[in-house]
């Protein structure tokens, strides 16, 4: 049996928010969104697949109701549980609430800027800079731990070191730098906000050393706001790079029960494994043809750079949802990593075989040709 390591679930699409970038365009409730009877199904079957660690997001998961009862059904599994959060309903009451799990409990707050003009914006939603802030001091005032993730686009590229300072401030445990903006939900309108290749390496080279981003729950329980980016595993020393194991350790279930590689991917139907109202969720795991499928997958599998890249058998092409968003191929190269490939940046000696031609070009709808031949939907 394969073993499930780590799982998403995205327990609404209802948000109190309208972030620009959001890759999953929430906003309201999704119909047909899982009971909580269904989330605790789910999770039984997770831990008996061998799952340690569960990651709560949205949407927005405090204002499901009922939220709190499946965060104690996750605690008393014995879960490792992480919470996506934009942090202004992180209130005086609900971290006291929360204060119980806190042994096993790591937030992720979003934190699009330094000021309120700057993430205000982000999150379309005046006064949520205050609110989050303020509502981070609760959190560490109460003893939890906390890290700060931000999406870095143009509009607040000035005001990153300025991010890391305040996260140090109120005692973060990490500040995850979010490099691109998916080409999903919302984020397909503002991908003209992106950063360029040189804006990129400026900012990295004006920020002190960072780690690439580790998909595995590890957050330390210390405040010492250490730097990550997802700066692909490429362009950082060799070994330090976790990636998010999709497939083969790692799988999210939506809102409305559809398993899936990632929780990104609800309007992209040829991701999904099945539905856990119409399959377990541990037959969906063990089973399913596309997510066998991906298992048997190799370096040579993958397209463009990613298919020539010394470290392509664990990395495995990254962020997946990316590609498919950018090329609609699931076998496309990480775009990054395409891009700087194309640009001449992509580092020589982390290729393969330097002299073979790593070009890449889409074409058509190809999502998931499994390995055979024809396409994995169920």
């Amino acid at each position: 049996m394969t073993t499930l390591d780590n799982l998403t679930i995205s327990l609404t699409l209802n948000c109190n928010q309208g972030c620009q970038h959001c890759w999953v365009d929430a906003g309201t409730a999704s119909a047909g969104e899982l009971d909580n009877a269904e989330v605790a199904e789910v999770l039984a079957q997770a831990r008996g697949l061998g799952a340690q660690h569960v990651k709560f997001t949205g949407g927005e998961p405090l204002v499901r109701k009922g939220f709190g009862d499946v965060l104690a059904i996750a605690y008393d599994l014995g879960f490792r549980i992480s919470l996506e959060t934009n942090g202004t309903g992180l209130t005086r009451p609900v971290v006291d609430r929360l204060h119980p799990f806190f042994d096993r409990l790591h937030l992720y707050v979003s934190l699009d800027g330094a000021t309120a003009e700057v993430h205000d914006s982000f999150r379309g939603q005046p006064g949520a800079f205050r609110r989050t802030v303020d509502n981070l001091r609760i959190l560490r005032e109460r003893d939890g731990y906390f890290s700060i993730h931000t999406v870095t686009r143009r509009q607040n590229l000035a005001e990153i070191p300025a991010i890391l300072d305040l996260s140090r401030q109120l005692g973060a445990s990490q500040l995850k730098l979010i490099l691109s903006v998916h080409d999903l939900g919302r984020g397909r309108a503002i991908q003209a906000e992106a950063i360029t290749h040189d804006e990129l390496f400026a900012l990295l080279d004006a920020l002190p050393p960072q780690r690439f981003w580790d998909y595995r729950w590890s957050p330390s329980r210390s405040r010492d706001t250490v730097l990550m980016t997802t700066l692909p595993p490429a362009f950082q020393p060799t070994g330090t790079a976790v990636t998010c194991g999709w497939a083969s350790s790692y799988v999210a279930v939506l809102a409305n029960g559809d398993v899936a590689i990632c929780h990104g991917m609800y309007d992209v139907d040829e991701a999904k494994a099945g539905n856990v109202r119409e399959r377990p969720l541990t037959e969906l795991w063990e089973s399913s043809s596309l997510l066998t499928s991906l298992r048997s997958w190799q370096a040579d599998d993958l397209r463009g750079v990613c298919g020539n890249c010394a470290v392509a058998e664990s990395c495995r092409g990254l962020c997946r949802a990316n590609a498919i968003a950018r090329y609609q191929d699931l076998r496309a190269p990480y775009p990054l990593c395409q891009t700087l490939y194309a640009a001449g940046r992509f580092p020589t000696e982390m290729l393969r075989d330097p002299t073979r031609d790593a070009t890449y070009e889409p074409g058509g709808r190809r999502l998931l040709p499994v390995l055979g031949g024809g396409c994995a939907t169920s």
